[in-house]
């Protein structure tokens, strides 16, 4: 005898199953966006996995997005180019499974994303970090050569801001209606929970006196020679202020070298990676972005979710996009050790100037709605 189904009160509706890919799991800003993303992604309508070519270390587990499952293709974080093939068959795997699949950042992960694509004829989005018009400058060409074969054949492509998409097109020959502006943005709530936390042990004396912090990985591109010379500039005038520049990176022994050689080793700390910058920031006399290019980078996003009064250089792309061309922060010229240097230390010495720059990064991070964000990556993915 057959029972008849009687139809639900409210129709079910099927979770798009969304596959978001990096190559690992840095402390850089492009890994903390797309985590952002996945973590605000509405669960009851997105299923999310995230996929890295290498295994997440073990002590950067805890930024990863709660409701999403990780996996990973090898334990090893070594980069051996014969093993893209195995990158390759744990995506594809994986990938069997999902509706879309997300690039999370350019260079191999946009490329073995586009190759499960292919493989599964499945949508692909890719996502672009950087202002190409610079960056492209200082790679090897086939980094360009792979943003022109690769991006075009995507489903669309999302730009984390509008003067990053405009390079990009113009490098990139794709149509304006597969190109999106869609920026970054940082869960405000929980940046200013993490700055509440005490200081850690070792930047105790550090906070003895006014500090200028900067974060980010110790590489050309964020000018961190031309913020330690600024520094430079600041103590030969008696400006008693330490300068902390948080992260790891390839120039760490030459910085290191240029602080000694300047004479101010003694005022500038160098401590690595830290788990949460974030207490280090919020306390800071004024945060300083010494970049030569950007994108959108995050870490301005929670410098303004910290209130931090902000000196940047007005660098392509970014920080002018961020601060409203100097109403919410101080821009300098990149390249300009001098005029940072004399923003740098009005900010430090000038108390009332220091709450003003604090109030209106408070205010420009109300404008940057993590929900305006988050609405236009639902609309996308549940288009595809």
């Amino acid at each position: 005898m057959l029972v008849p189904v009687q139809p639900e009160a409210t129709p079910r509706t099927e979770r798009k199953r969304v596959l978001f890919t990096l190559v690992f799991l840095g402390s850089g800003g492009i890994e903390r966006s797309v985590c952002n993303v996945l973590a605000g992604l509405d669960p009851r309508r997105f299923s999310t996995r995230l996929f890295f070519h290498h295994r997440p270390p073990p002590d950067r587990e805890d930024r990863l997005p709660r409701n999403t499952q990780v996996s990973w293709a090898t334990d090893s974080y070594d980069y051996h180019r014969q093993n893209l093939p195995l990158y390759l068959w744990h995506l594809v795997r994986h990938a069997r499974e999902a509706d879309v699949i997300v690039a999370g950042q350019e260079g191999r992960a946009a490329l073995l994303a586009c190759l499960a694509g292919r493989i599964l004829g499945k949508p692909v989005v890719g996502m672009i970090h950087f202002d190409w018009g610079a960056f492209h400058r200082e790679q090897p060409r086939r980094q360009l050569w792979g943003l022109r074969l690769l991006y075009p054949r995507m489903s669309r492509i999302v730009a984390c801001g509008h003067d990053t998409a405009r390079s990009f097109q113009e490098l990139v020959p794709v149509p304006s209606d597969k190109l999106q502006v869609i920026p970054n943005f940082v869960d405000g709530a929980t940046v200013r929970a993490a700055g509440e936390a005490p200081l850690p042990d070792w930047a105790v004396p550090i906070f003895q006196k006014p500090v200028v912090v900067a974060v980010g990985r110790l590489e050309p591109q964020k000018g961190f020679d031309v913020l330690i010379r600024a520094h430079a500039l600041s103590r030969q005038r008696g400006v008693d202020a330490n300068l902390l520049i948080v992260g790891v990176g390839s120039l760490e022994h030459e910085l290191k070298a240029l602080a000694e050689s300047l004479g101010v080793a003694s005022s500038v700390f160098m401590p690595g990676f830290a788990s949460n910058p974030h207490a280090l920031m919020r306390r800071a006399a004024a945060f300083a972005l010494s970049s030569r290019f950007e994108g959108l980078p995050m870490v301005l996003l929670e410098a303004l979710a910290l209130g931090c009064p902000v000196v940047s250089t007005d660098c392509p792309s970014g920080p002018g996009e961020l601060l409203a061309h100097g109403e919410h922060g101080v821009l300098v010229p990149v390249e300009d050790a001098p005029a940072l240097s004399a923003a740098l230390e009005r900010v430090v010495s000038d108390a009332a100037w220091q709450r003003e720059l604090s109030r209106r990064a408070r205010a420009r991070a109300e404008d940057l709605s993590s929900e305006r964000a988050l609405g236009a990556w639902e609309t996308l993915l549940s288009s595809l």
